[in-house]
């Protein structure tokens, strides 16, 4: 309501100002049609009640000095009258068209954020071991999730962490991505292992891939191609991920509390470890495995690799829409430069330091949808048995 306070000031004057000219010159000059531009701006800038109000007071000023009968020229005074009854009507009609189209738009963005936000839930999420925090940024105007995914969910056998993306970008790969997260919630439960749990993602994007609805809206006479361009254009609609998981035992709590952290690479963008001293480097996995949806190509499973996440360290994780966001003038996203600089920062300002600084680097076009999770040791967390061990093995380079 406050954003429209200015311009429905700017309207009064603008019709007082009408109003002052109107009076200090002969009366056989009207100045009607200029204030009934009042009321139709009002429509168009102000609420519904301001236009009412800006209507109201144009009509009765210009009857009040006009008059609507007498003079010589009395049907021209009644054809201004008419003419400036029929604009105020027409300023409130459209006034309240907008009143109605404002609401109805409210209703379907509370929907759809409600519906959006039931797919990728609000950061941070806790689990008994880990607290995961980061953002997400769609790249098409108005939506709350695109392309990217992520998920944290708190299982029998540890924490389990995803973050995704689906070739493309915008609300056009929700469907991929909802079946990815789907499959993902799933198996988290009922798969121990990550690798079968991947595996189990893989299978629920080709569920989607093979589903009615979806070989409906790529059927080829939409496309004008051919059956076999259809299912290229699946096999093309693969999802990069990262899956972490927590080995989390029910042994007594080891030395320095430690979390032992198991993650499988789908073809996704690296993570970084942010160390306790401030020390960044990247989890560049010893055999990254194939995007899901690509997994038949590949002869071997997808192998996971370990680490551990000691008190004080981090591990961060990211969409390409941050490692390749451009510049104006081309220059890719320097993350890793960013997280050497950051690294000391606590996890909320880092986050908010990225997010401020990638606006900036962009320009605030963002070419690509843009998530970012950071995980790191939960304060209650006191680690598991003989974990303490296996940390100081994982971190030695």
């Amino acid at each position: 309501m406050s954003s429209r306070r200015l311009p429905f000031a700017l309207v009064l004057a603008y019709l007082g100002a009408v109003v002052a000219v109107d009076l200090m010159t002969p009366s056989n000059l009207r100045l009607d049609v200029y204030a009934a531009l009042a009321p139709m701006t009002a429509a168009a800038l102000c609420t519904y009640r301001q236009t009412v109000f800006v209507g109201v007071l144009d009509f009765c000023l210009m009857v009040a000095h006009h008059g609507v009968v007498g003079g010589e020229v009395a049907v021209n005074r009644v054809g201004s009258f008419v003419g400036n009854a029929l604009m105020v009507g027409a300023s409130i009609a459209v006034a309240r068209l907008r009143r109605d189209g404002d609401a109805l738009l409210e209703r379907v963005r509370a929907t759809g954020e409600a519906a959006q936000r039931a797919l990728l839930r609000p950061l941070p999420l806790h689990t008994r071991s880990v607290v995961v925090d980061g953002f997400y940024v769609s790249s098409q105007r108005e939506a709350l999730v695109g392309g990217d995914v992520y998920e944290v969910v708190d299982t029998p056998y540890g924490t389990r962490v995803l973050i995704g993306d689906v070739r493309g970008k915008g609300l056009g790969t929700l469907g991929a991505g909802a079946a990815v997260l789907t499959a993902f919630r799933e198996a988290a439960y009922h798969r121990r292992d990550l690798e079968s749990g991947v595996v189990a993602m893989e299978q629920g994007l080709y569920r989607y891939h093979r589903s009615a609805e979806y070989q409906a809206r790529l059927r080829p006479e939409r496309h004008g191609g051919q059956p076999e361009d259809v299912r290229m254009r699946a096999a093309e609609e693969f999802v990069t991920a990262l899956v972490f998981g927590t080995e989390e035992g029910p042994g007594d709590p080891g030395a320095g509390g430690h979390v032992p952290v198991v993650f499988v690479d789908c073809g996704h963008v690296a993570p970084f470890l942010i160390g306790a001293d401030g020390g960044v480097r990247e989890l560049e996995p010893a055999d990254a495995g194939l995007p899901l949806g690509l997994g038949d190509l590949a002869a071997a499973p997808r192998t996971a690799q370990r680490v551990a996440l000691p008190p004080g360290c981090r591990v961060l994780a990211c969409t390409d829409g941050v490692t390749e966001a451009r510049s104006p003038d081309g220059a890719f996203y320097p993350l890793a430069e960013r997280l050497d600089a950051w690294a000391a920062l606590s996890t909320p300002r880092l986050l908010g330091r990225l997010r401020a600084d990638l606006d900036a680097h962009t320009g605030g076009r963002l070419q690509d949808d843009v998530a970012v999770l950071v995980l790191e040791r939960a304060a209650e967390y006191h680690g598991t048995a003989g974990a303490g061990a296996a940390a100081d093995a994982a971190l030695a380079p």
